[in-house]
């Protein structure tokens, strides 16, 4: 029997997404995860078992033991992170006979392409703007360094991830910064003012022979050095860019969901940011949008071809909110006032924590942040 498995290092709204979108088209998957605080996707409705594991690795072993039995029809496992992502790559020769999942055709190849200086140097092969970059051993500086500079982690799947971006302005605020970042290595890059933060939504087939771009996002408001939490969503129309971004899928072989991610520069200019492989958190608004990603995907990996009418045009003003933290963001920071904010959440498409039919995840969310965030 063919089962349509999540496997979420974290559980949240990428995840849920997924599991919405399935559940919507009448399938009821599987939920495999190793963090659930706060359970959110775990506790869906449309979910039809849940596995708590204990680390990515168990969740393997778990996918082994019970989902790949049987040989004659392979079962799917979808994912909206970037360490189960790692961990699918890594176990590439273990998992292609039994399942459909995000890949590249062999065991290292996406890992290698979700290291920041591979894929920035892919992006610059066909055409696209990349900020200068230098990757250094933590404490060193380039002779040539220009500043501002950002700090990165070489990866997206590091543990430090998200903990060790600085914005250095000089050498001692490099070095202060560096007194902080505990990796051996890390990436310094030209810091360029983010105007906007632009990225496409798509999907691949057949070796990354085949794509389909679904939404172009772009953000509603701005804050400089922080990422904004609601979206406008159009289709894909500009050729040249679908031309450039398929023939990079193609290169690396990927078939799987994607997103390609850019900033625009106060110059009006579009720098490449990197390319997520898995679904992200506007995967939700394709399904709102009328093409769902995820089961256009997995139509698409069973048929070996994405049909050729599955585009539909999305209404204008359609936008996405991640309501939850927009309201933190702007409403309790006095950005906008609580009337305004009101009006926009009623009027947004897709909203993330809310759905559509799914509330439980919705109300576990929100008890979630008064009684423990809160308390932080």
């Amino acid at each position: 029997m063919r089962e349509y498995i999540v496997l979420a290092n974290h559980d949240h709204y990428n995840h849920l997404g997924i599991v919405r979108t399935l559940g919507e088209a009448g399938i009821r998957p599987v939920v495999i995860a190793v963090h659930d605080d706060p359970p959110m996707a775990t506790i869906s409705r449309y979910t039809k078992k849940k596995h708590i594991v204990s680390s990515p690795e168990a969740a393997i072993r778990l996918l082994m033991s019970e989902y790949a039995k049987d040989k004659t029809e392979k079962s799917f496992i979808l994912t909206g992170d970037d360490v189960s992502v790692m961990v699918l790559d890594s176990h590439y020769d273990e998992l292609k006979d039994h399942f459909y999942f995000f890949n590249a055709g062999k065991t290292g190849r996406v890992k290698k392409y979700m290291n920041k200086d591979e894929i920035y140097a892919l992006a610059e092969k066909h055409g696209f703007r990349v900020p200068k970059t230098w990757k250094v051993h933590t404490g060193d500086i380039p002779k040539d360094i220009e500043y501002p500079v950002i700090t990165k982690a070489t990866n997206s799947f590091s543990a430090e991830w998200k903990g060790i971006v600085f914005i250095c302005r000089d050498d001692g605020e490099l070095k202060n910064a560096y007194s902080k970042i505990k990796s051996e290595q890390v990436l310094l890059q030209k810091y360029i003012s983010k105007t906007d933060e632009q990225s496409y939504e798509g999907i691949s087939v057949n070796r990354g022979k085949s794509t389909l771009f679904i939404m172009q996002n772009n953000e509603l408001y701005h804050i400089p050095d922080k990422y904004a939490l609601y979206w406008k969503n159009k289709n894909v129309d500009d050729r040249d860019f679908i031309d450039r971004a398929s023939k990079m899928i193609e290169e690396i072989g990927f078939e799987g969901i994607f997103e390609f991610e850019f900033m625009i520069g106060e110059d009006g200019e579009m720098y490449f940011l990197e390319i997520n492989f898995r679904n992200t958190v506007n995967g939700w608004s394709t399904t709102v949008a009328g093409m769902p990603g995820v089961t256009l995907w997995c139509d698409a990996m069973r048929s070996g071809k994405i049909p050729a009418d599955c585009r539909k045009p999305i209404p204008e003003g359609f936008t996405t909110m991640a309501e939850c933290f927009d309201y933190d963001v702007r409403v309790k920071t006095g950005r906008i006032r609580k009337k305004e904010w009101w009006k926009q959440y009623k009027e947004a498409d897709a909203k993330l924590y809310r759905g559509r039919h799914d509330l439980i995840p919705f109300f576990s969310f929100m008890w979630y942040k008064l009684t423990k965030m809160n308390r932080r």
